[in-house]
């Protein structure tokens, strides 16, 4: 009993490290552009409602059908689709800037957290596996993957491999909650 309060009490702070660190990736990797809030003019941003929202959406829905090779408007398109939670809309509008643009990692990071908040890891790790293959340094990518090993796909070995090449690539790479990547790692062996 006594050895499963201590393994409780060094797991708790580990899955809530975890927890918080995917959504600073989220902000760091979903949110490259600004906040669908930052789009709409200064005047109209103070309470934002539905409405306003589904209304600036289908303004970038317009501009897409307009020019339908614009990766700017797309990548706005797809990051309002994700703040307003319609993810199967967000994956069209990422697909759609990579068929435009088949060498933009960003948009495969994207990609997979979208892949990952739509409940289909399998994909998330093969858009994130994908988005390392065209950028070697993308340690946001790198990172969501051992995010989706150990949450997802409850793999812990491989997840730990994954934040080791992390920590590899960028040693003072920082959590949301203020631990290294390395310290991580340390805390997830134990």
């Amino acid at each position: 009993m006594k050895n499963t309060n201590k393994l409780m009490t060094k797991l708790v702070p580990i899955v809530v490290s975890l927890i918080i660190g995917f959504i600073g990736g989220v902000v760091v990797s979903a949110y490259r552009t600004p906040s669908l809030v930052a789009q709409i003019p200064a005047n109209q941003q103070a309470g934002v409602s539905k409405e306003e929202a589904a209304r600036h959406i289908r303004h970038l829905e317009e501009s897409v059908q307009k020019d339908s090779k614009d990766v700017d408007s797309w990548t706005k398109l797809a990051h309002a689709y994700f703040e307003m939670g319609a993810f199967d809309k967000a994956i069209n509008a990422y697909t759609k800037i990579l068929e435009i643009k088949p060498d933009d990692s960003d948009a495969y990071t994207d990609l997979g957290v979208m892949y990952r908040r739509n409940k289909q890891p399998e994909k998330a790790i093969n858009s994130f596996k994908k988005a390392i293959e065209l950028d070697q340094n993308n340690v946001h990518a790198q990172f969501n993957v051992g995010i989706v090993l150990f949450h997802d796909l409850g793999n812990k070995e491989e997840a730990i491999k994954a934040w080791e090449k992390v920590a590899a690539l960028q040693p003072n790479y920082t959590l949301s909650t203020g631990q290294t990547i390395q310290q991580l790692v340390d805390s997830v062996k134990q």
